[in-house]
C-alpha cells in the first residue's frame, strides 16, 4: 500500500470511528423530561412526583420540574419556554393551565406534551386519562352498603355526601360514578353533593362539609384538591368519616377516614417514561386510559377501620370491583 493510500486509510477508519463514537453518545444521552404545575407539593401532585423521581433514579431521565405557582400571566411564556427547551417529554397537571397549553401545542406540534387528568380537543397531545368514575363507583358502593344498613358509625341515614371543587366535567366524573355506584347497591340512599367552585380554599371545604354533616349526613367523598383538606378537618370536628381522593389520605385524619380513592399517576407517568426509554411503547398523539382493571385506579379502605365494615360488605365491594376490572359491571361517563 502506498504512502498515501495508509493515510487515507488512516483518515477514513478515524472518521468511521468518529461518526460511530457520536452515535453511541447520541444513543447514551439521557431522556429529557419536563413537568409543569403548581401543585407538584399537594395531593395528586405528589404522586405525579413520585412516578417522576423514580423514573430518574431507575431509568437516568434528565429531569426539569416548572412550579407555575399562580402568576396566570407567565403561563403562555412557561410553555414556550418548555417548548423551545428541546425536551424529549413535556408532562402538564393543572386545569387553570389548559389555554395556555393549548395555544402552545397548537403552534409546537412536535413537542410532546402528556396531559395528565383529562382529554382535551388538540390532536397533537398525549392524554394520561384516569378512569375515576370506576373508583368512584366502588366509593358509591362502599358508601350506599354503609348507608344502607345504617352501620354506625359511618352513617347516620339513608344519605351519603359529595364535596366537588370546581364544576368541570373531569370532577362531575367522580360524582357520577358516585351515584351509579349507591344506585346499584343501596336505591334508597341518595347523594347530597355541593361544589365549592374552587380548588384552593380548604375553609371552604370545611364550611360546606360541616354543613352536610349537620344534616346528618355520615360520610362524604371529596374531589376537590386542597379545598377537600378541609373536608377531611370538618369530618374529625364532626366525628364523621370521609373518603379522600387521589392519593392516601388516610393519615391525615386518623379515626375520620373511611378510605381513598386512589388514582396511581407514579405508576402511570413512570410506565409511559419507560416505554419511551427501552422503546417498547413510544409516546404518540392519543389517549391513554388508566383505569382498575390495569392497577392504575383502586379504592383503599383506612386499616384502622375495615375491622368496623361488616365482612358481607367488604366481600360486595371486592366483587364489585372484580366485576369492574373484568369488564362485567360497566360505569358511565357523567352525560
Amino acid at each position: 500500500m502506498t504512502s498515501r493510500k495508509k493515510i487515507m486509510a488512516g483518515m477514513l477508519a478515524a472518521t468511521s470511528a468518529l461518526v460511530l463514537g457520536a452515535h453511541a453518545a447520541a444513543a447514551q444521552e439521557p431522556l429529557r423530561v419536563a413537568a409543569i404545575s403548581g401543585y407538584f407539593s399537594q395531593g395528586f401532585g405528589i404522586s405525579i412526583m413520585e412516578g417522576l423521581e423514580r423514573a430518574k433514579a431507575d431509568l437516568g431521565i434528565d429531569l426539569t420540574i416548572v412550579d407555575t405557582g399562580n402568576r396566570a400571566l407567565d403561563y403562555e411564556e412557561q410553555f414556550n419556554n418548555l417548548a423551545e427547551g428541546d425536551y424529549d417529554l413535556v408532562f402538564v397537571m393543572g386545569w387553570e393551565l389548559v389555554d395556555a397549553l393549548t395555544k402552545t401545542a397548537d403552534a409546537n406540534p412536535d413537542t410532546r406534551f402528556i396531559f395528565i387528568d383529562g382529554v382535551l380537543e388538540s390532536p397533537s397531545m398525549t392524554y394520561i386519562d384516569f378512569v375515576e368514575e370506576e373508583g368512584s363507583y366502588l366509593v358509591g358502593a362502599l358508601a350506599g352498603l354503609l348507608a344502607e344498613g345504617a352501620v354506625a358509625p359511618f352513617a347516620n341515614g339513608p344519605e351519603v355526601g359529595f364535596v366537588g371543587g370546581r364544576d368541570i366535567p373531569v370532577i362531575r366524573n367522580f360524582l357520577s360514578g358516585m351515584q351509579q355506584g349507591v344506585a346499584a347497591v343501596a336505591p334508597d340512599v341518595s347523594v347530597v353533593d355541593v361544589f365549592a367552585g374552587t380548588f384552593d380554599d380548604p375553609a371552604k371545604g370545611s364550611e360546606l362539609a360541616m354543613t352536610l354533616f349537620g344534616q346528618g349526613i355520615g360520610t362524604i367523598y371529596q374531589a376537590a384538591g386542597p379545598t377537600g383538606e378541609g373536608v377531611l378537618q370538618a369530618a374529625t370536628a364532626a366525628g364523621a368519616f370521609a373518603v379522600g381522593v387521589d392519593i392516601d389520605q388516610c393519615p391525615s385524619a386518623p379515626g375520620a377516614m373511611l378510605g381513598s380513592m386512589l388514582k396511581r399517576a407514579d405508576i402511570a407517568v413512570y410506565d409511559m417514561i419507560a416505554g419511551q426509554v427501552d422503546g417498547s411503547a413510544p409516546v404518540v398523539p392519543g389517549t391513554v386510559q388508566v383505569g382498575i382493571a390495569s392497577g392504575g385506579v383502586e379504592l383503599k379502605i383506612c386499616d384502622d377501620v375495615i375491622d368496623m365494615i361488616p365482612q358481607e360488605i367488604l366481600d360486595q365491594v371486592e366483587a364489585i370491583r372484580a366485576g369492574v376490572a373484568a369488564g362485567e359491571i360497566s360505569v358511565a361517563l357523567n352525560q
